[in-house]
């Protein structure tokens, strides 16, 4: 309120000096006056301007000004704050991009040693397992073998016991008998 008290009275002061610069120039026009009191009136005039200048505009502007630096400063201090975390950021992110590349290559190279170890486990297993089955079947063809031959000298035995009892029944005599059980018996346990 002060300030708007005083800055009124300012004004009409300023108005009231350069009123009466002007009606002493004009009333003295007539007569010989000096040249000095228009000169006098305006420097009094831009004086007293140039003041209420310096007193009520120059500290708000100063303070506008200063305000205004101040936000352009911190404004400043903020990009150069955000330029330097997006620095940061970035660094890290090529540094994890970094990393996460060595570790996919890491887990590559693990996983193909890890087939190739599974790869030589499940190929020793086969050829275990295919061992296992040609000892098998070596086995079972040679019991085939043993079996059919048993089951052919059976047979042959069969055979010759029944040729022989017919042989003896009609043509042999006692004594070819015994001789031809005596040769049956010796190719038997060749």
């Amino acid at each position: 309120m002060k300030r708007a008290s005083t800055g009124f009275v300012l004004a009409a002061i300023l108005f009231a000096g350069s009123a009466l610069a002007e009606e002493v120039g004009h009333g003295h026009a007539h007569e010989t006056a000096s040249p000095l009191w228009p000169l006098i009136f305006s420097t009094i005039n831009l004086t007293i301007f140039l003041w209420v200048l310096a007193r009520y505009v120059l500290p708000p502007v100063r303070q506008w000004v200063h305000q205004r630096r101040s936000r352009v400063v911190r404004a400043l201090e903020e990009a150069a704050a955000a330029k330097a975390e997006a620095l940061r950021l970035r660094e890290e992110w090529e540094r994890r991009l970094a990393d996460f590349s060595r570790s996919v290559e890491e887990m590559q190279m693990r996983a193909r040693q890890d087939a190739e170890r599974e790869r030589g486990h499940i190929l020793e297993t086969a050829h275990k397992t295919a061992e296992a089955i040609r000892r098998d079947a070596d086995l079972a063809a040679a019991y085939e073998l043993r079996r059919t031959q048993e089951l052919l000298r059976a047979e042959l035995v069969h055979q010759a016991v029944r040729l022989a009892e017919e042989a003896a029944r009609t043509q042999l005599t006692t004594d070819d008998h015994q001789r031809f059980v005596a040769e049956f018996l010796t190719q038997v346990e060749q």
